[in-house]
């Protein structure tokens, strides 16, 4: 029976795989624990067919991420009958039942226990019984365990806040990560600065509710004075912030942006629909005209800014004039591509109990509608910068079958670029597009 703490020197390492779904935090806290699982004598192999450990972090933020989850867990419990499987995330937190039928094998780690992973880690996981004595509600602290100082890609994500004490009516997010809670700025800082001693060029901010950060801290402060320390802290490193909610966008943090090449002009906003009865159904703080004046402010001080919209469809009392208004609402906002996503009740919800639902066909062909949409607005801003030099972050080489490789500009576009040296890759370099195809963009290195 294996102990994770106790692999003597010179002994084989024990071999570990590491799957996760979900949104960039789930990533950033796979990444986290990687490193523990390095530190306490794993190698992450995902090549090896017999491996000791099999972790997995998981979403239920709708039914079909719920549903991926659920079979993933089980292909891997088939594969793997003899390795010890481990489960944690959203889904672990709000139906760990459903998680041990599927494998009667498996240790389900809730918010919580997620959070006191390293104490878990110190311990005989084979003889653990399943943690979620603790629901996500008693989280009160950021957790020490997700100081981020690797990655598995080519930029790295830092989660610098969890959870959400805003409590949307569709949303089981509150229930499955707890209340808000933010990384000490010092903290946040210095995982940054390992960061980029270890090769990064880009970090991704993330948190679950990335406007709330420092709320809950003591003295309270606020997302721009973390992105100013990062700023003055990092030097020479590039950030991109991940997705803040429209109310959460101050004047100083946007002057903060505009002044500061460093900042990655690439805004994601959860919007989620463009009709202000359907945002007070879903208890939005804020009406389409607050969400209209941010994109023409980000796009008048930041010219070439790649804004991006989350828009969900079909949620009870969306009637044919409320999709129209957020159709409309969209071409005016001047987005630049939308992540589109139907209506998925959620048990512990309010609007799970709401009236009027809207049949499953409706929503489907809304969401393929936005998603037209979505193609064209990417494809006009796209085009705009064809012939234009740009400064991209190398994120592989040579992996397409006529040699290119990929990288990234700071205003979201991803580029297939020929010519490039692994040397490049984690660097920032610059580089001019050539064309934009029906599934491409195609550029090359520029001097």
């Amino acid at each position: 029976m294996s102990k994770i703490m106790t692999t003597d020197a010179g002994s084989p390492r024990l071999k570990a795989h590491l799957y996760v779904l979900g949104c960039k935090v789930n990533q950033a806290e796979v990444d986290s624990i990687s490193a523990f699982l390095e530190q306490c004598g794993f190698e992450i192999d995902h090549s090896c067919e017999a491996p000791d450990l099999v972790f997995i972090n998981t979403c239920c933020v709708t039914d079909s991420a719920a549903g991926k989850s659920r079979r993933l867990i089980k292909r891997l419990s088939e594969k793997y009958s003899q390795t010890k499987l481990v489960v944690s995330g959203c889904l672990a937190e709000i139906h760990p039942a459903m998680i041990t039928k599927v494998s009667a094998k498996a240790l389900v780690l809730g918010t919580h226990a997620k959070d006191h992973f390293p104490e878990i880690l110190s311990r005989d996981v084979y003889n653990v019984p399943p943690v979620n004595s603790h629901p996500a509600s008693s989280c009160s602290h950021f957790s020490r365990a997700w100081q981020t100082t690797r990655s598995s890609r080519a930029r790295a994500f830092l989660k610098v806040q969890d959870g959400c004490s805003h409590r949307c009516s569709y949303c089981v997010v509150p229930i499955a990560r707890g209340p808000s809670r933010s990384m000490e700025l010092n903290q946040a800082v210095r995982s940054a600065q390992i960061l980029t001693e270890r090769g990064y060029s880009e970090i991704a901010v993330t948190g679950i509710h990335l406007g709330a950060y420092g709320r809950d801290l003591s003295p309270r402060i606020k997302l721009e004075d973390l992105v100013a320390g990062l700023l003055s802290g990092v030097p020479g490193c590039r950030f991109r912030l991940s997705s803040i909610e429209p109310q959460d966008f101050s004047e100083e943090l946007l002057s903060l942006i505009s002044r500061n090449s460093a900042i990655c002009r690439h805004f994601h906003i959860p919007t989620q629909s463009g009709d202000d009865k359907i945002l007070r159904d879903m208890y939005r703080p804020y009406k389409t005209d607050l969400v209209l004046r941010l994109t023409a402010k980000i796009f008048e001080s930041i010219p070439d800014a790649c804004i991006g919209m989350d828009i969900m469809v079909g949620f009870p009392g969306e009637t044919d004039e409320s999709f129209e208004k957020t159709k409309e609402f969209i071409k005016k906002s001047g987005c630049n591509y939308l992540h589109v996503f139907p209506f998925s009740p959620r048990k512990g919800t309010v609007a799970t109990e709401l009236p009027n639902r809207v049949p499953k066909q409706i929503a489907r062909s809304r969401v393929r509608v936005l998603r037209n949409l979505s193609t064209e607005l990417r494809t006009t801003f796209l085009n705009k910068f064809v012939g234009r030099k740009l400064d991209a972050l190398i994120e592989s080489v040579g992996v397409k079958p006529d040699g290119r490789g990929k990288g990234l500009t700071d205003n979201y576009i991803s580029v297939h670029i020929g010519g490039l040296e692994n040397s490049l890759i984690r660097r920032i370099v610059p580089i001019k597009i050539d064309k934009v195809t029906q599934k491409e963009v195609l550029g090359e290195c520029s001097s």
